[in-house]
């Protein structure tokens, strides 16, 4: 790197490159984010009138990577409804981590808050648990089981009624 009065003397490249990566443009000058697929979604909310999940259509933009892309409806999961639905994850509760196996399996590990701060009851389980699996299952083809964990444990059960040894497929009989 050559100094020029006291600062270094940078190429017009390492411009454009420090450029593209603060806001997003790439050689031809368009943003990052409109060569990105969008991607018509439905995220699993429980329905304030009656104990069954209701799906919210939502479009969201996908980068192309599945396991990217299962972490992002997680988190939009957690962070609730935009049309008046019942949030299934507890307040406070976080996404600790969420990778994709090989075989298909979405393995998703929420914080403690998850159990700490859930309700409880059996109906209320399956509303939480099927709201991550159906929103999952039924938006990123890779993925075709999900597998939940504790701050990074497996567990048995999330409140003592549904087992969570094994991973679990979608059930659309909990949707309206």
């Amino acid at each position: 790197m050559k100094w020029h009065h006291g600062l270094p003397s940078v190429s017009w490249f390492t411009i454009w490159f420090s450029m593209a990566l603060l806001f997003g443009v790439t050689a031809d000058g368009s943003a990052i984010a409109e060569q990105m697929e969008k991607q018509m979604v439905h995220l699993y909310f429980a329905d304030a009138n009656r104990p069954f999940l209701i799906a919210e259509a939502r479009v969201m933009v996908n980068p192309g990577d599945p396991m990217a892309f299962g972490r992002q409806l997680v988190v939009e999961l957690i962070n609730g409804s935009a049309r008046g639905n019942l949030a299934t994850i507890p307040t406070g509760t976080q996404l600790r981590s969420f990778f994709l196996l090989d075989d298909g399996t979405a393995v998703v590990d929420f914080s403690a808050q998850l159990r700490e701060n859930h309700p409880g009851g059996c109906r209320l389980e399956q509303l939480t648990l099927f709201s991550v699996v159906n929103s999952l299952i039924l938006n990123v083809s890779e993925i075709d089981r999900v597998k939940i964990l504790i701050d990074g444990e497996e567990t048995q059960t999330l409140t003592g009624h549904l087992p969570l040894e094994f991973p679990l497929t979608a059930d659309m009989l909990l949707t309206r």
